[in-house]
C-alpha cells in the first residue's frame, strides 16, 4: 500500500463507513450513484468526504489517487469495463486497486436459499473463476494479490435470506436490523472480525477471544466455502520512453 499521506477513492461507498475507516489514515474520497447513500454517508460521517458520480464517467483528474476500493461493488454495476478503465485513468502509475466481490459457489448457495436473491439486491452477474482478474489486466493491471475470505457471513445471510422480510430499500432482502435473531447473529459475527476495533464495540474486550477463534474458523472454512474473494491489483508503469 501507498504511504500515509495517500489520496484514496472507494466507488459505490454506500453509507461511508469503509471511508470513515480509511480517512483516519489517509486522504479519502468516497463515491456512490445514489444520492441517498451519499446524504446517509454525510450526515452520519460529516468529516469526510463524500460525492454522489457515475463511476464509469468520474469527475476526477487522471492520475489523481493513490488507491481506489470496489468493495461488493462490481457484481452491481451495469458496465463493469467502463467502471475498470475508469479507475485506471484516475489511479496514478503504480496505483492500488482493491476489488472485493462475492464467490461463485456463495452466490449459488444464496440464489438456491433465495431465487429472487439478484432482483433484490441487483446483482447482475457472478464473477466465475478467473473472470475477474482476466477482465482487470485487460485494462494495465497486474495482480499482486488475492485471497478467499468471509465463510463466517454465511451464518448472518442464511438467517436474513430465510426471513420473508422486503424493504424499499435497495437492498429490499431487509437488514440485520429487522429482528432480534438477526441482530444477535450480525454481533455475534462482527465480534469475529478485526473491523469491530474501528467501532465503539471496541470497549467490550470480548474480542481479544472472539477475534482469533473467529478468524481461524473464517481462514479454514473459506478455503473450501469463501463469502467472496479479495484481490489486489496495481496499475502498470509504463516503459520509460528513449
Amino acid at each position: 500500500m501507498s504511504s500515509t499521506h495517500s489520496r484514496v477513492l472507494e466507488i459505490g461507498c454506500g453509507h461511508g463507513f469503509n471511508v470513515s475507516v480509511l480517512s483516519r489514515r489517509k486522504i479519502t474520497v468516497g463515491v456512490d450513484v445514489s444520492a441517498e447513500n451519499i446524504a446517509i454517508a454525510r450526515r452520519r460521517y460529516p468529516h469526510c468526504d463524500f460525492q454522489v458520480m457515475d463511476m464509469s464517467q468520474m469527475e476526477f483528474e487522471d492520475c489523481e489517487f493513490d488507491e481506489c476500493y470496489a468493495l461488493d461493488v462490481l457484481e452491481h454495476v451495469d458496465d463493469v469495463d467502463a467502471v475498470v478503465s475508469e479507475v485506471h485513468r484516475v489511479l496514478r502509475d503504480g496505483g492500488t486497486f482493491v476489488v472485493n466481490v462475492p464467490a461463485e459457489k456463495s452466490e449459488g448457495w444464496l440464489l438456491r436459499i433465495r431465487p429472487t436473491y439478484f432482483e433484490e439486491i441487483h446483482h447482475v452477474r457472478i464473477f466465475r473463476g478467473d473472470d475477474l482478474p482476466t477482465l482487470v489486466t485487460q485494462y494495465g493491471f497486474r495482480l499482486t494479490k488475492t485471497r478467499q475470505k468471509g465463510f463466517i457471513q454465511h451464518l448472518e445471510l442464511y438467517a436474513l435470506f430465510r426471513s420473508g422480510k422486503r424493504s424499499s430499500t435497495q437492498v429490499s432482502i431487509g437488514s440485520w436490523r429487522d429482528s432480534w435473531l438477526t441482530r444477535v447473529i450480525h454481533t455475534a459475527v462482527l465480534f469475529t472480525d478485526p473491523i469491530i476495533l474501528q467501532t465503539p464495540a471496541v470497549w467490550f474486550p470480548l474480542w481479544a477471544i472472539t477475534i482469533p477463534l473467529g478468524q481461524l474458523v473464517d481462514r479454514l472454512g473459506s478455503l473450501f466455502f469463501p463469502k467472496s474473494v479479495y484481490y489486489e491489483f496495481a496499475k502498470i508503469i509504463p516503459p520509460a520512453v528513449g
